[in-house]
């Protein structure tokens, strides 16, 4: 064989070479399809969100201060009350009896004392005698007119007016102490019996009403509860992590379950204090704008608070972030082959996207759908 036939075999060897190798390479080594999404620049709304539920700052318990039975109801469930307005009575029939009989104890003393002072000017009248009569047998008695007999006889006498008198002096103190109790507890019985007409304290709405006519309520449990419109809010609970950038006054859009179709606005109204040490989260209660009417307490609701705008920032859908080596980032097609970008993650907006840094708009951005993906990897967009 000559050297020409060598080097046309070597040529030809070559080329099959060569083309085997494109065909591995083009065709027969395998491409994973992938669907891709671009970066994108958009304005990004910087939420918080939270679930919770209505409730009210100011509930009231009307209940009796005694035990009593209820003699008469004047509201119901759902009516909406003003202030000082009557709502229930209870019977005062005991009360009323010991009230009687601290009025007869409180008359009483009332005329023991005025007799009292009369006798207390009586016996002024009777010291002021004797004394008179003393200092005229001292001046008698001097000058040799008076015996000491008289003059010890008026001694005694002055000093028996006096000790009666101190004596009633005495008892009228005792009297006017006597009347003074008497005038509290008769008070005392009034304001019991006046603590038996339940009032709104204030314009409320009515929650509950807990009994009936003819109903024996114990001291302390209520007749009626009452909740103040004007304190109605929705309690939601944010995690620690989020709650760092609420502050009082910031808006918020509020979902309430019997209305799922309408956002109703609102805005912080207060942010708990206390973190709760199991589920590390913290209360926010968010005041409607514009309630609906009724509100009911209890009902589940939903929150989004509104943090801030970011304008024209880089952004891709939550799903295309993925975590490699505990490093977050995105995987971007590289002339037909994956490529592992990290990125750094700022803030999530409610429609799924994230303002990240890291790639730019001419990346296209592999969406890895639950699938493994190696550096080099070939793809298929």
């Amino acid at each position: 064989m000559n050297i020409s036939s060598i080097i046309k075999n070597a040529l030809i060897l070559l080329a099959i070479i060569t083309i085997g190798s494109f065909f591995y390479i083009k065709v027969y080594l395998p491409k994973i399809t992938f669907s891709s999404v671009s970066v994108m620049v958009k304005d990004i709304n910087e939420t918080v969100f939270g679930v919770g539920t209505i409730e009210a700052k100011e509930i009231i318990l009307l209940a009796p201060k005694t035990t009593s039975k209820v003699l008469s109801l004047f509201a119901d469930q759902g009516d909406t009350v003003g202030q000082e307005k009557i709502l229930a009575t209870m019977d005062p029939s005991d009360l009323l009896a010991v009230k009687e009989e601290a009025l007869m104890s409180l008359k009483k003393s009332q005329m023991s004392l005025l007799a009292q002072q009369s006798l207390i000017k009586e016996l002024e009248a009777k010291y002021h005698l004797a004394h008179t009569t003393l200092t005229r047998y001292e001046n008698l008695t001097s000058k040799g007119f008076a015996a000491q007999a008289e003059l010890d006889i008026a001694i005694a006498a002055e000093q028996s007016a006096k000790a009666q008198l101190e004596n009633a002096t005495a008892q009228i103190r005792v009297q006017q102490a006597d009347v003074k109790r008497n005038e509290s507890l008769t008070k005392s019985n009034s304001a019991k019996i006046e603590d038996l007409i339940l009032r709104s304290p204030s314009n409320m709405l009515v929650i509950s009403r807990d009994a009936e006519i003819g109903t024996t309520v114990p001291a302390g449990v209520p007749v009626f509860r009452l909740v103040n419109p004007d304190t109605i809010w929705v309690k939601i609970y944010i995690n620690e992590r989020q709650s760092g950038s609420l502050h009082v006054g910031q808006s918020a859009s509020v979902h309430l379950r019997s209305h799922p179709e309408k956002i109703y606005k609102g805005h912080i109204a207060r942010i708990g204090l206390e973190s709760d040490r199991v589920t590390e989260e913290r209360e926010i209660n968010i005041t409607l704008d514009n309630p609906p009417l009724p509100l009911y307490l209890g009902e589940r609701a939903e929150a989004t608070i509104h943090i801030a705008t970011h304008p024209s920032v880089l952004t891709l859908p939550q799903l295309a972030i993925t975590t490699v080596n505990g490093e977050n980032g995105v995987w971007v097609n590289n002339e037909g082959k994956a490529h592992f970008k990290p990125l750094t993650l700022h803030v999530s907006s409610p429609d799924g996207l994230i303002m990240i840094e890291g790639v730019n708009e001419k990346d296209t951005v592999i969406l890895p759908a639950g699938r493994d993906i190696s550096e080099g990897m070939r793809v298929k967009l």
